[in-house]
């Protein structure tokens, strides 16, 4: 059996090569995602941790109580087949074989460095040695926090940001799949805004088979309208800047200043970075917007190097194929 790695919202992990992230929700704070193949589920789930947390086992007879509770309304026979204390990421674990038409076994666990209460349940259509080899790959591989920057790693698609991003949006479909992080920063008569576009578009000599081999002309014809409306712009004159390589993709740079607004004004800069990755058939787009916003009578300052630095440093850390 192959494992392939998949990163997301602060979690890194290996998995069957089948599997994929088919549902998620929320952000490193509070969400969702589930990992599937035919035969297999995996649901991760998390909160933060309040102050007023309580023990890891009075969290757990919740949980316990809660599906017992659900199970009855259902008129389904529920059983605690086993319970038992383990170890997680070098963290104090609490382990559930629950029984309610069919069998779910559940790991909870507190990450303190990601300040996260955690539940893993793992359901199987038959718990053999195939789903043994699952649990105990995920278990000995999955890391809760991270130290540096976050990995975000599925569909043989990689990059990392700084952990002040946040999830605000992800689709990840047959004809699209999308991912978007946003920094936000509050002061006195200030707002400072970050945003992380990426983008990938599969089957692209057959969806674009005019421009796959041009992305300049696929930009300009297939995505600038759509990208426009992402950052709710009527005119962006994007702009040539450079070309640079990933994985021995020749990729084009470019960037755009705006200005919008009357009492409240606001100053954009934007990086653009889009390829054609030949080894899996796509076009992937990469753009960081970063965006100051204040009173019209006071100035309004981008810290340029600071955006190209950041800009740089995740495109520097891109795997596309």
């Amino acid at each position: 059996m192959k494992f392939k790695e998949i990163g997301w919202n602060g979690f890194l992990m290996k998995v069957p090569e089948e599997m994929h992230i088919t549902r998620q929700g929320g952000n490193s704070n509070k969400g969702t995602f589930s990992i599937e193949s035919e035969d297999s589920l995996i649901e991760f789930s998390w909160n933060s941790i309040s102050k007023k947390s309580e023990p890891l086992l009075s969290i757990v007879e919740q949980i316990t109580d809660r599906i017992k509770k659900d199970a009855g309304k259902k008129k389904i026979q529920f059983s605690l087949e086993e319970k038992k204390d383990t170890v997680v990421n070098n963290h104090d674990a609490v382990y559930l074989r629950l029984k309610y038409g069919i069998e779910e076994r559940y790991y909870v666990w507190k990450c303190q460095e990601s300040n996260r209460l955690i539940a893993i349940r793992f359901v199987f259509r038959e718990y053999g040695e195939k789903a043994r080899k699952i649990v105990k790959q995920l278990l000995n591989s999955i890391q809760c926090h991270i130290e540096g920057k976050d990995v975000w790693s599925l569909m043989k698609l990689r990059f990392e940001t700084p952990k002040t991003f946040l999830l605000s949006d992800a689709r990840i479909e047959v004809g699209k799949s999308h991912i978007e992080l946003v920094e936000n920063k509050l002061a006195m008569f200030e707002e400072r805004k970050r945003t992380i576009y990426v983008n990938y578009f599969p089957m692209a000599n057959v969806r674009f088979k005019d421009t796959y081999k041009d992305p300049e002309k696929w930009f300009e014809k297939n995505h600038l309208k759509d990208f426009k409306k992402s950052l709710r712009k009527r005119k962006i004159n994007f702009k040539t800047i450079g070309k640079k390589k990933v994985e021995g993709h020749e990729i084009i740079i470019k960037q755009a200043r705006m200005a919008s607004g009357l009492l409240t004004r606001s100053s954009d800069l934007c990086s653009a970075a889009f390829w054609y990755c030949p080894e899996m058939n796509r076009i992937y787009f990469l753009a960081l917007n970063s965006k100051v916003t204040r009173p019209f009578l006071f100035k309004r300052r981008l810290e340029k190097k600071e955006h190209d630095d950041l800009f740089d440093g995740i495109l520097k850390s891109f795997r596309c194929h």
